[in-house]
């Protein structure tokens, strides 16, 4: 009798999901895994007769099944519990946040990151006002029991290259609770200190930290899909005032206009998009707010599309340049980006992971 009952389980199982798989609408993205997800293969005799079509077809049907994220789950939670599994692939789970274990420091990067930003310097600029500020990993605030980066090391490496460039420290600003659980970036709206300790290096009027919030509650971050695991999203929030939701962005590579913070960007692979529509090459955002005639260059990685938002009313004008899109030879070629203007900021802010792989940027 007791095989009979789970002979028949088996099968209500099985047929469940096969339903659920013929009547539910297939899914073009994976949320939780920030990809897209395989759709049915075109029926051609060509691609039937050597196979293609079958494989796809598998594929298709993995990547399509009705409870795959919960199995997902599950494989998670019988690898570290089970069998004691501490990371996958160097992706790993501490206290409810997931991090992923750093490499060793590499000085060719390093030298070659400040050999760019010294040619940059050299080359195009004429304005003193230059500065330049490290983001640390979140590794950096775990105990020591996990393998971090020497990240003094680092630090000397970069003040030895960057002489003539004004260092602005802004790890003592920054702790576990300003980076998101699931994913790699700071939270725009635990960045008043940062922002307050920036504006003090950079002699700029103090700013409040703008006090009307939006909410995004479903943001699975970069670092989710990378690991089965059983944890809630984050929230995700974004902060306004005034002179963002007045400012205009010109997206170069568009050639469009745009708004600081446009809700569709939500629906992206990837919701940290929200901030300024993710990674684009150049932006300038003008703020007719501001009549001081002040301007920034902010050479940045993506942590740089949160931040950005929280200065603009400091300046009349803000060029956000992303070196891993768009080569530094073009920079005297764009007629929007005046490297000569008196009232120039120059801000280099990168995080420790584009620092410590800096071959990325041109």
């Amino acid at each position: 009798m007791k095989n009979k009952v789970l002979s028949i389980l088996f099968l209500i199982v099985i047929f469940g999901i096969m339903f659920l798989g013929t009547v539910l609408p297939d899914k073009s993205i994976s949320v939780s895994e920030r990809r897209k997800l395989a759709s049915f293969p075109k029926i051609q005799i060509e691609t039937i007769m050597n196979g293609n079509f079958f494989e796809d077809l598998n594929h298709y049907l993995v990547e399509q099944f009705p409870v795959r994220d919960w199995f997902r789950k599950v494989k998670g939670v019988i690898s570290s519990f089970l069998f004691q599994k501490k990371d996958e692939d160097g992706i790993f789970i501490q206290e409810g946040a997931i991090y992923q274990l750093n490499q060793s420091i590499d000085e060719k990067s390093i030298i070659h990151f400040t050999n760019l930003l010294n040619k940059i310097q050299n080359q195009y600029l004429k304005t003193d006002h230059v500065y330049y500020a490290i983001i640390p990993d979140k590794n950096y605030f775990l105990n020591d029991t996990i393998p971090k980066l020497d990240y003094k090391k680092i630090e000397l490496l970069l003040s030895e290259e960057l002489t003539n460039m004004k260092y602005i420290n802004v790890w003592d600003t920054l702790n576990l609770e300003s980076y998101y659980k699931t994913d790699i970036h700071w939270k725009q709206e635990c960045l008043a200190s940062t922002v307050a300790k920036i504006e003090e290096a950079m002699n700029l009027r103090k700013t409040e930290m703008p006090d009307e919030k939006k909410y995004y509650s479903k943001f699975y971050g970069a670092l989710y899909g990378r690991i089965a695991n059983n944890l809630p999203p984050d929230s995700l929030t974004y902060v306004m005032n005034d002179d963002i939701k007045n400012a205009n962005v010109f997206d170069y590579e568009k050639q469009e206009y745009r708004k600081v913070y446009e809700e569709k960007d939500l629906t992206n692979i990837d919701s940290y998009d929200i901030y300024l529509g993710g990674a684009k090459p150049l932006l300038i955002i003008e703020n007719e707010n501001q009549t001081n005639g002040k301007e920034l260059v902010l050479f940045r990685d993506s942590f740089g599309s949160s931040i950005a938002p929280l200065l603009i009313s400091n300046y009349s004008k803000i060029t956000l340049i992303d070196l891993r899109y768009i080569s530094s030879e073009l920079l005297s070629n764009i007629e929007e980006i005046d490297l000569n203007s008196p009232n120039l900021d120059v801000l280099f802010l990168y995080s420790i992971p584009i620092i410590n792989n800096s071959f990325t940027l041109k």
